[in-house]
Formats: structure tokens, C-alpha cells, sequence
């Protein structure tokens, strides 16, 4: 309710909505969401090689599924923050 008390700003030429500027970091957050997932996957990957175990194919498959739903996770978040 509070949020749909914000009204359209006017600035000189331009009008500035206050929603559409508090989602600019929400798209930074995912951004920043992806990329630590990226990164724990090339680490993980880079010590399983590095190291020879039996569980290795398991701790990459979970890795592997937890960067599938991250990066799936965040287009829905990114979709719904576009429709709002």
C-alpha cells in the first residue's frame, strides 16, 4: 500500500518513477547472484580436479543443479520485477 502511495516525480523534461528506480539494485543483486554461483562452480570444478575422491561427480552434480536453479531463479526474479 505504501508503494502505491509514490507518485511519478517531474524533472525538468524527464519524469522519474521512485519504483522503477528501487528495482536498479534489485538487477545488481541478481547480477551479483549469478556471478557467485559462476564462480562456486569453476572453484568447485578446479578442486575436484585437483583432487581425486569418490564424491567428486556428486559435489559437481549438486553444484551443477545449484547454478540451474540460480540462474533459472533469477530470470523469474528479473521477469517479475519487469511486469511490476
Amino acid at each position: 500500500m505504501f508503494l502505491d502511495k509514490l507518485n511519478t516525480q517531474r524533472v525538468g523534461v524527464f519524469s522519474v518513477d521512485l519504483l522503477n528506480i528501487l528495482k536498479i539494485p534489485l538487477f545488481f543483486f541478481l547480477i551479483g547472484n549469478i556471478l557467485f554461483a559462476l564462480l562456486l562452480f569453476l572453484r568447485v570444478r578446479i578442486l575436484a580436479d585437483t583432487f581425486s575422491a569418490s564424491e567428486n561427480k556428486i559435489i559437481q552434480a549438486i553444484v551443477l543443479g545449484y547454478m540451474f536453479l540460480v540462474v533459472v531463479g533469477s530470470l523469474l526474479a528479473v521477469l517479475f520485477l519487469i511486469l511490476s
